[in-house]
C-alpha cells in the first residue's frame, strides 16, 4: 500500500536543452583541406609521374629533344642522320652564294667565290652540341636540363675556307698578269762592217702575290666582300737596254801572230781563220777550234805543211793551223774567256812567248774556250800579209779595262843523251836523223788585269809542260855511231 504525502505535489521535470557544437565546423574545414591537399597531391603525383615516364622515353632516345635550332632548322624529334641530312640540303643550297670577291688591275677583273673554293662547315660540331642537351649526368639531371630550356635554343652555322685553294687563285692570277722583261740583245754580227743588230728591251710586270694574299685572306676573314681588292702590279726594268749595248758593245781583245813564208802553210792558216770569221759564242757557251774549222783535208783545200807529231816535225794535210789556234787562244783569253780544254805543242812555239800557244789536231787534240759571260762574244779572223788576226768582240770589259798574260819559266832541262835505234830496213852503213834536240820547260802562265794601264790582279791561270827531246836517229851499219 502505498503511502501518499497529501500535501507534496508531483511537478514534471523539463529535459535539458541542446547546444550546436561549432567546433565541428572547424574539424570539417581541416578535414576538406587535407582531403582536397591529398587530392592535389595525388593528382600532382600522377602528373609529374606521367611527364617523368614521358621525359625519361625522350632522353633515353636517339632523336634531338627541346626546341633546338641550327641555321633555323628544327631538330626536336631528328634523329642525328635526319638533322644531318636536312642541313647539308639547305647548306648545299647557300654555298655557292656564301661569298663572292674581285680582284682588279685597271679593267681586268678577277672573281672568286665560294663556288671555286671548298668550304667547311662547323656544322658536325653544333650537331654534337645540340644532340647532348638531356643528355649528361644522371636520369633525373638529363630530364632537369630539358625541363630548365624555357626558350628556343638557336646555333648559327659558320664556315672556314681552304687557304690553299685561294693561294692557287691568287698564284694563277699573279701568273696571267706576269709580262717577263727582256733584254736587249745582239742578234746579229756583221763582221764584214763590224755592226751589230740590237733588239729593244721589253719592261716587264709582276704581282706582288704575297701582299695580294694577304689582301685577300684579311677580307675573307672579315667576311667584307663588298669593295674589290686592289691588285698590286710592280713594272720590272730589264738589266741591259738597248742604248747600254750600243754604247758597250765593242771589240774587246785582239791577237796577231807573224807567220813564215810557207806558201802551203800560210793557206792553212788562211783558210782556218775564215773559217773562225763570224763565229759565235753564246753565254755559257764554248767555241771548240776542231768543230767550227772542221776535218783539214785536201778536198777543203788544205795542203800538206809541216807539223810536229811524237816529238818530230812531218809533212801533214793542214799543218800550220796551230798558229790560227794559238792565235785565237790569246784573242780569247784577253776577252775573259776560259780554258775548257788547251794543250801546249811539243816544244814551243817561235810566234808567241813559251807557255802561251794552243795546239790542236784532228781529231785527238782540240782547243776549247768559254764565254763566262751574259753576252755572246763574235769572232772576226782573217789572215793578210803573212798575219794572222782574230778579233772578238763582246760587252766592254769596264772603261780602261784589260787582261794579258805572262808567263814565267820554272823548270828547265837540257837533252845532253844521243838515242840510236837500228833500223835493217835502211841501207847499210846509212844513219838518219829522227828527232832534233829540244830543252825541255815547266812553265807557269799568270792572269793579268790592268785599269788604265795600271796592273791591279794578278793570278796563275794554268801550266804548260814540254818535255826534253832528246836527238834520235836510225842507222844500219852494225853497231851505233860512235
Amino acid at each position: 500500500m502505498n503511502r501518499q504525502n497529501p500535501t507534496r505535489r508531483h511537478v514534471p521535470i523539463a529535459p535539458p536543452v541542446k547546444r550546436f557544437p561549432w567546433w565541428t565546423i572547424g574539424v570539417i574545414v581541416i578535414c576538406g583541406c587535407v582531403l582536397f591537399g591529398a587530392y592535389v597531391f595525388a593528382e600532382n603525383q600522377r602528373s609529374n609521374y606521367d611527364r617523368f615516364h614521358t621525359m625519361r622515353t625522350a632522353v633515353s632516345g636517339d632523336v634531338f629533344f627541346g626546341p633546338v635550332f641550327v641555321d633555323d632548322v628544327p631538330l626536336a624529334g631528328k634523329t642525328m642522320s635526319e638533322a644531318k641530312t636536312a642541313i647539308s640540303e639547305m647548306l648545299a643550297a647557300q654555298n655557292a652564294g656564301v661569298y663572292e670577291l674581285f680582284l682588279e688591275m685597271g679593267n681586268q677583273r678577277f672573281r672568286l667565290s665560294s663556288a671555286d673554293i671548298p668550304m667547311q662547315w662547323n656544322t658536325d660540331e653544333l650537331l654534337q652540341k645540340a644532340y647532348s642537351v638531356g643528355r649528361k649526368g644522371s636520369l633525373e639531371q638529363r630530364i632537369r636540363q630539358v625541363d630548365l630550356i624555357s626558350e628556343p635554343i638557336f646555333l648559327a652555322s659558320a664556315f672556314t675556307y681552304d687557304r690553299e685553294a685561294v693561294r692557287e687563285i691568287v698564284d694563277r692570277v699573279a701568273l696571267e698578269l706576269h709580262v717577263p722583261e727582256k733584254d736587249a740583245t745582239v742578234v746579229a754580227f756583221d763582221v764584214a762592217n763590224r755592226t751589230f743588230t740590237y733588239t729593244d728591251e721589253v719592261v716587264g710586270q709582276r704581282v706582288d702575290g704575297e701582299k695580294l694574299l694577304s689582301d685577300v685572306y684579311a677580307r675573307l676573314d672579315a667576311k667584307n666582300y663588298n669593295t674589290p681588292v686592289q691588285i698590286p702590279l710592280e713594272s720590272v726594268k730589264p738589266l741591259i737596254t738597248r742604248s747600254e749595248l750600243e754604247r758597250n758593245y765593242t771589240r774587246i781583245a785582239a791577237f796577231s801572230t807573224q807567220t813564215t813564208d810557207d806558201a802551203s802553210r800560210n793557206e792553212n792558216i788562211r783558210l782556218s781563220a775564215a773559217a773562225l770569221n763570224g763565229a759565235v759564242i753564246m753565254p755559257g757557251g764554248t767555241i771548240s777550234f776542231n768543230e767550227t774549222t772542221g776535218e783539214r783535208t785536201l778536198e777543203k783545200g788544205y795542203r800538206e805543211a809541216p807539223a810536229i807529231e811524237s816529238g818530230r816535225t812531218v809533212m801533214d794535210v793542214g799543218g800550220g793551223v796551230c798558229q790560227t789556234s794559238t792565235t785565237l787562244f790569246n784573242a780569247l783569253v784577253r776577252a775573259g774567256a776560259l780554258i775548257e780544254t788547251r794543250r801546249p805543242h811539243a816544244w814551243p812555239s817561235t810566234y808567241v812567248p813559251r807557255g802561251e800557244d794552243a795546239t790542236v789536231d784532228w781529231p785527238r787534240l782540240d782547243l776549247v774556250m768559254k764565254n763566262p759571260g751574259s753576252m755572246p762574244m763574235f769572232i772576226a779572223a782573217w789572215y793578210e800579209n803573212r798575219k794572222v788576226t782574230v778579233e772578238i768582240y763582246g760587252y766592254s770589259l769596264g772603261e780602261g779595262v784589260r787582261i794579258d798574260l805572262e808567263s814565267v819559266t820554272t823548270y828547265e832541262k837540257v837533252p845532253t843523251e844521243v838515242v840510236y835505234t837500228y833500223n835493217p830496213n835502211l841501207s847499210v852503213g846509212t844513219t838518219k836523223q829522227l828527232k832534233k834536240p829540244h830543252t825541255g820547260y815547266s812553265v807557269q802562265t799568270y792572269k793579268l788585269l790592268f785599269e788604265d794601264d795600271r796592273e791591279v790582279q794578278r793570278e796563275p791561270f794554268y801550266k804548260s809542260e814540254y818535255p826534253a827531246i832528246y836527238e834520235e836517229y836510225e842507222y844500219n851499219d852494225g853497231k851505233p855511231p860512235a
